[in-house]
């Protein structure tokens, strides 16, 4: 999947050929096929794989690790108070989002969806539901211990995570303009600033 993700990025989905994701994998044609069926399978199945990628690249740099059912430790992002557990999850998501290689396969599903409609399945991202799960989990158990009023956690998650996502694929051009360290702290600050306020007990 590497080699697809690879050839992908360096030819775009038009000019990728599977004879050269074969070669570069080290496989035959036939081996890619079987297991995909067609190109657009292929792209989709890259795209995914990325998503998985990214997501563990929040697990590994963050307080939140998964544990190996996939749970998360109930204890991330509960030292401190409510605003400077956000911040830092919020700081967390936007280094992530911004990964160079996550970014530049975004532009490229954004271009190709016009031209290939039925490339949508793999363009459907909305917030990553990995990380607004974790922050649910955590709204909801400083909402439990009085810290915080939040009647629907799942709700305020996707609204934090959707702020400091679209704000920074926003002022970062989708990722073609690196954010200086004062415009992403006021992107993930601003977010914060507008939960707590939202949810002060």
């Amino acid at each position: 999947m590497e080699a697809a993700v690879a050839v992908f990025l360096r030819e775009g989905y038009n000019r990728a050929s599977v004879d050269v994701i074969a070669d570069e994998a080290r496989v035959s044609k036939q081996t890619v096929y079987n297991h995909f069926g067609d190109k657009e399978r292929l792209f989709i199945a890259a795209v995914e794989e990325e998503r998985e990628r990214v997501a563990a690249g929040f697990a590994a740099g963050s307080p939140y690790v998964l544990g190996p059912d996939g749970a998360a430790n109930a204890e991330a992002y509960d030292g401190g108070d409510a605003r400077a557990a956000l911040i830092a999850f919020g700081h967390r998501v936007l280094a992530v989002l911004l990964d160079e290689r996550a970014s530049a396969l975004r532009r490229l599903v954004i271009a190709e969806v016009a031209r290939h409609p039925s490339l949508r399945p793999a363009c459907a991202e909305g917030e990553p539901q990995q990380l607004v799960k974790y922050l649910a989990e955590m709204l909801g158990r400083r909402s439990s211990r009085g810290e915080l009023s939040v009647p629907d956690p799942a709700a305020a998650a996707h609204q934090f995570v959707a702020l400091v996502v679209q704000q920074g694929l926003y002022q970062s051009m989708y990722g073609t303009r690196p954010l200086a360290d004062d415009e992403a702290a006021a992107i993930y600050e601003s977010a914060a600033d507008l939960l707590v306020r939202a949810y002060r007990p």
